[in-house]
């Protein structure tokens, strides 16, 4: 039986629940959950042995799959973020350890994911002719070449924005957006040795070691992923005058997490899709799902934004999406993890650790109302399924279900 077929009864079922007591809605979502997981992981593995317009289809079989599990969950997909790594950018390679300036992605990845822009576009949900998706970028080197690669090919009325919130969190100057010795020295007058003694020391010494000409050809990159970017879109990103550049704001110091939380609030019916950093994305999915895992280089991970109850709330599946900085091909990575609206956290136990089999962590809300505090549950739905276990009995066991599900016929629920 398929995934489709399984929601279709399961929704069968939870309509004879209120009539007859047949099961509780909590046993029917939990066995709903371990069937969205398994399908997931079974597609994941499809898609990593799949290749060109095949790797497409499953692409879309995943986001029907989301669809189908969410709107059974009453939440409607009322749009699409993600939210892209840039490419391989080494930290002994192309960021010599952190004293590279502003550093650049390497020339392999350049080269290999130079054709990642003619698949890209299965990971949008939205017709991007109908509805213009809204591309966000770090005004810094790699997440501009890496933008100006991946950006589906078919796209040509973006709203695109340069924003300096997508810039790295970072202590050495790899990770600053400077583009000359003069903005090195502007950001070290701006430290106190007291407060930032490494961060002063590490500018100190690139601007000893670096001249202008270091940044010419960081310049011309920048400004060849900036042409590249604008083919996308409506509206310019480079500054007019003899020497065009995106917007840089080295006087930055903003809250980068409510204005990420801000920007997806305004978000409705399209696919907004953000190219940054890896440290800088982390600590968004930490503060709103409690989710601690570093990016991969060329990973994206998607956010559902959903309605349940009249309320914005956020999702994001138990997977990741990765491009392959080898090959320039999507690749998937199953992590059996899921961050759940008003629900605890989803977690598969085959990738659980050890003591997350014991004792399955509360998850924040994924938010009721975009840019309000995250909100942990206590317990609340381990409580109500207690409650009902003496009127489940057996049924609760999530493994019988899906064997029920999967081998008896469809429930009838005409008279």
């Amino acid at each position: 039986m398929s995934f489709a077929e399984t929601v279709k009864r399961i929704k069968a079922e939870s309509v004879q629940s209120e009539s007859n007591q047949y099961v509780p809605p909590e046993a029917l979502f939990l066995s709903l959950e371990k069937l969205y997981l398994k399908e997931i992981k079974k597609l994941i593995i499809q898609l990593n042995d799949s290749q060109g317009a095949q790797s497409s289809q499953i692409l879309a079989q995943i986001h029907e799959t989301d669809r189908l599990y969410l709107d059974t969950r009453g939440m409607e997909i009322t749009a699409q973020v993600l939210f892209s790594r840039h490419g391989e950018c080494d930290m002994l390679g192309q960021k010599k350890l952190g004293l590279s300036p502003n550093a650049a992605i390497s020339e392999e990845a350049e080269k290999n994911m130079a054709t990642t822009n003619q698949f890209s576009g299965a990971l949008l949900c939205y017709s991007s002719q109908e509805h213009p998706p809204l591309i966000a970028v770090s005004p810094m080197n790699r997440a501009m070449q890496t933008a100006g690669l991946v950006i589906p090919q078919e796209i040509n009325n973006a709203d695109i924005k340069v924003l300096p919130f997508l810039t790295e969190n970072s202590v050495s100057p790899s990770g600053f957006d400077v583009r000359s010795i003069a903005d090195m020295q502007e950001l070290y007058d701006q430290l106190s040795f007291w407060t930032s003694p490494f961060k002063k020391l590490l500018l100190k010494l690139c601007i000893w070691t670096h001249s202008d000409e270091d940044f010419s050809p960081l310049y011309e990159k920048r400004k060849s992923a900036a042409e590249k970017i604008e083919k996308h879109g409506k509206n310019k990103i480079l500054s007019d005058g003899d020497k065009p550049d995106v917007c840089q704001d080295l006087k930055y110091h903003g809250d980068k997490i409510s204005e990420t939380k801000a920007l997806i609030n305004g978000v409705a019916q399209r696919d907004c899709w953000l190219f940054g950093h890896g440290k800088n994305f982390r600590a968004f999915f930490q503060d709103v799902f409690a989710m601690d895992s570093a990016f991969d280089y060329g990973e994206t991970r998607r956010v559902y934004k959903t309605k349940i109850n009249e309320k914005t709330s956020l999702y994001t599946p138990p997977y990741v999406l990765v491009i392959n900085q080898k090959t320039g091909k999507i690749e998937g990575k199953y992590t059996g993890r899921a961050a759940i609206p008003l629900q605890k956290k989803s977690v598969d136990p085959d990738y659980a650790s050890s003591s997350e089999e014991k004792t399955i962590p509360d998850a924040p809300t994924a938010m009721s109302q975009l840019g309000t505090p995250v909100i942990r549950e206590s317990g609340t739905f381990e409580k109500r399924a207690l409650e009902n276990s003496a009127r489940v009995e057996e049924r609760l066991d999530p493994e019988k279900e899906i064997e029920r599900y999967e081998r008896s016929p469809l429930v009838s629920t005409s008279n």
